[in-house]
């Protein structure tokens, strides 16, 4: 049975999913319309703050980060980081409401899978809240493994061809580095609680926390751009949960009911909730595949990759035509101009006779 405490845990723990679900919802129609050329910048973060309704999923999900803290403040990482996944859940009725459309049954297959596995999960696993804090040496290792694997991610997407292949592994990398924040969250937050709140202030572990926040928000806006989000979404949405659960159960010595029933049946409501999550991803109103905006930003991707295909098949008769003009403009010797002068004028005269 959960404490008073856990149980609080788990309540802000959805409410903050619901306020990230709705963020979602307001970025990603304005996050897909951005130039290509800002992907993977932080300038990409300087040309979304310009649109409203993107201003208004940060606002939203500013204060789900908000309510996330609260709760870890309160439970585990093993409880909190699983009903993260519920924010596609919430983000069904959301986008449905906002294009006043109906849930398919998919949609519902897909909800429910992830209500039973997160049933499964933290149910039969009843986490504990292990310790709050670590060496700070660990905590280097914890740092540095996450921010290379994130690295890593980013470095193989730019070399890839695929577009499916980069939006996935940019996500991974955004996916990463929030699991990696909400650990960190997890462990300032008991530091401000036993040594004051200005305790932490100049320690590297908060501008740590701060910079991964940031970057995370710019490879989840640049993944939404890379890529259809089928490839970008999933990989975002699992991955925050599981590398802040393995952070939790592996560094910070929280603990799931490990006897071999339980073992069972908590893998059965991972891998559930996995195929749930993953439902969701591609439903049609997460997507918004018929939302004129998607339509349109669609059908400009379309023409600029026409436009790319005939500059590319003009780009040999450019090159002999720039190579004849360049001929054209060097100087030309006396000997040149009296040879040319008398091939003209006897052409002129075989064409009067």
């Amino acid at each position: 049975m959960f404490s008073p405490l856990g149980l609080l845990a788990i309540g802000l723990s959805f409410a903050c999913s619901l306020c990230f679900a709705a963020g979602y919802v307001l970025q990603y129609h304005e996050a897909h319309q951005a130039p290509d050329r800002l992907a993977l910048s932080p300038k990409l973060i300087l040309e979304l703050a310009r649109h409203r309704i993107w201003v208004a999923g940060i606002v939203v999900m500013f204060i789900g980060s908000g309510l996330q803290s609260a709760a870890l403040a309160c439970g585990s990482l093993a409880v909190v980081e699983p009903i993260l996944c519920t924010s596609l859940l919430f983000a069904l009725p959301l986008s449905a409401a906002w294009r006043r459309e109906r849930l398919k049954r998919r949609d519902w297959g897909g909800a429910l899978a992830v209500c039973i596995g997160l049933g499964l999960l933290l149910g039969v696993g009843a986490p504990s809240i292990g310790k709050p804090t670590m060496p700070q040496s660990q905590w280097l290792l914890v740092t540095l493994a996450a921010w290379g694997a994130a690295f890593t991610c980013v470095s193989i997407s730019r070399r890839t061809s695929s577009a499916a292949s980069r939006a996935a592994l940019i996500g991974a990398a955004a996916g990463i580095l929030s699991g990696l924040q909400d650990a960190l969250t997890h462990y300032l937050l008991h530091q401000m609680s036993a040594h004051g709140a200005f305790s932490q202030s100049l320690t590297w572990e908060l501008w740590v926390n701060v910079a991964a926040g940031f970057y995370s928000l710019t490879l989840m806006q640049s993944a939404y751009k890379a890529g259809p989000l089928t490839a970008g979404l999933p990989t975002i949405a699992v991955g925050e949960p599981v590398v802040g659960m393995l952070i939790g159960v592996l560094a910070l010595s929280e603990h799931l009911n490990a006897s071999s029933t339980a073992l069972t049946f908590e893998c059965i409501g991972g891998v559930v909730m996995v195929i749930g999550t993953l439902a969701l991803c591609r439903s049609e109103l997460v997507l918004g595949r018929n939302h004129p905006a998607r339509l349109a930003h669609e059908a400009m991707l379309q023409a600029q990759e026409a436009v790319q295909h005939f500059e590319a098949k003009l780009a040999p008769v450019k090159d002999v035509a720039e190579a004849a003009l360049e001929k054209a403009r060097r100087p030309v010797s006396a000997r040149t101009r009296y040879a040319s002068v008398q091939a003209l004028a006897v052409i002129l005269f075989w064409r009067n006779r």
